[in-house]
């Protein structure tokens, strides 16, 4: 995994944790050309195809369950409101169907990208281990992250993008700003998130968050593009 130096020195093959340096200003095209490469080896490599076929299994069985549970749960909400407000009962129960059938399509639609973050975040060091055996084999082996922190720091994201997802659900639904918005959120978060998952098998705290501050934009942008492919069921 490439990181950031400032000024790389003459013959400076290598920086924090024998990762190769790349100066500040050539991060951009390292994300995209690593990104590039990630793609490839997706496509050739029988470990990555048995984690994107489980993704796959995962992402369809997850989408599956956002629909039943919201559905379902529009379903309570107006039959608890007809007990309660019996005035309303006949045209809530009218409309019930198409409204929950609607209303299920377009929330699970909006926060797929969050649940399905989260069950990718436990195949990240499998990938990582994967790449970097292909492209990067002089790196000496990562430390890579005990189960418990990875467990933890997967409930950590999944718990953060929700909350911030249903406190912005609201402006998704304004036409014109929705999808947008949907990428800028979830962007953010994952960018971030991913970022450090792999960042920490090689670099300290200090180092990760100094790297992160210098190459926002840039793993924003690559937070975008994650977010715009979790729109995509399958993928």
């Amino acid at each position: 995994m490439p990181v950031i130096t400032r000024k790389r020195r003459r013959g400076a093959g290598l920086g924090w944790r024998g990762c190769p340096a790349v100066s500040e200003s050539a991060m951009p095209a390292v994300i995209l050309k690593s990104a590039a490469k990630a793609l490839a080896q997706f496509l050739s490599d029988p470990r990555l195809w048995r984690i994107l076929l489980v993704s796959a299994f995962v992402s369809l069985l997850t989408l599956g369950g956002l629909f039943a549970g919201v559905w379902w749960g529009v379903r309570e909400g107006v039959d608890w409101i007809a007990v309660h407000w019996p005035k309303y009962a006949g045209w809530m129960k009218y409309t019930e169907g198409t409204f929950g059938f609607v209303t299920a399509a377009v929330v699970s639609f909006l926060l797929f990208p969050t649940v399905i973050g989260f069950v990718v975040s436990f195949f990240q060091e499998a990938v990582a281990d994967a790449v970097e055996a292909r492209y990067y084999p002089q790196l000496p082996k990562a430390d890579g992250s005990p189960l418990l922190a990875s467990l933890l720091a997967a409930v950590r994201f999944f718990v953060i993008m929700i909350i911030v997802n249903l406190l912005a659900l609201p402006f998704y639904l304004v036409p014109g700003i929705g999808i947008a918005l949907i990428l800028a959120v979830n962007g953010l978060l994952a960018g971030r998130e991913y970022y450090e998952v792999v960042a920490l098998r090689r670099l300290t705290p200090a180092q990760m968050d100094i790297s992160r501050r210098r190459n926002r934009l840039a793993y924003f942008l690559t937070g975008v593009g994650i977010a715009a492919l979790a729109l995509v069921p399958v993928v």
